[in-house]
């Protein structure tokens, strides 16, 4: 009586060890969000320059050649700049396609890099 006792309370404590084991949060894993769900506006390369160069006047601050596994279709990111009024944008320019994204906002502060 004393076996089927302990056997039942070794099979009830493993059971609850179990449960709660699948129940507790499961860490996740980094995911990268695919820039259209960032993007704010997206237009043919030529709009999108004549936009922040002529609308907004801006003018390049920056530019780099995109080398990430995860953003294969872009070429280009640009950081665009007006310094009268802090306005900041930054242009993604597509490989093979003839399209440019860009995001932007005010109030950039500039750092410089040690």
């Amino acid at each position: 009586m004393k076996k089927i006792f302990l056997i039942f309370v070794i099979i009830l404590v493993l059971s609850l060890c179990i449960m709660v084991q699948s129940s507790l949060p499961k860490e996740k894993a980094e995911q990268i969000k695919p820039l259209s769900d960032i993007i704010i506006y997206c237009n043919t390369k030529e709009f999108v320059d004549d936009m922040v160069n002529n609308s907004y006047h801006m003018n390049v601050a920056a530019k780099g050649s995109v080398n990430d596994e995860h953003h294969k279709d872009l070429i280009e990111t640009q950081l665009w700049m007006n310094p009268t009024n802090n306005q900041w944008a930054i242009v993604f320019v597509y490989k093979e396609i003839n399209r440019s994204c860009v995001i932007g906002g005010n109030n950039i502060k500039l750092y410089s890099p040690k």
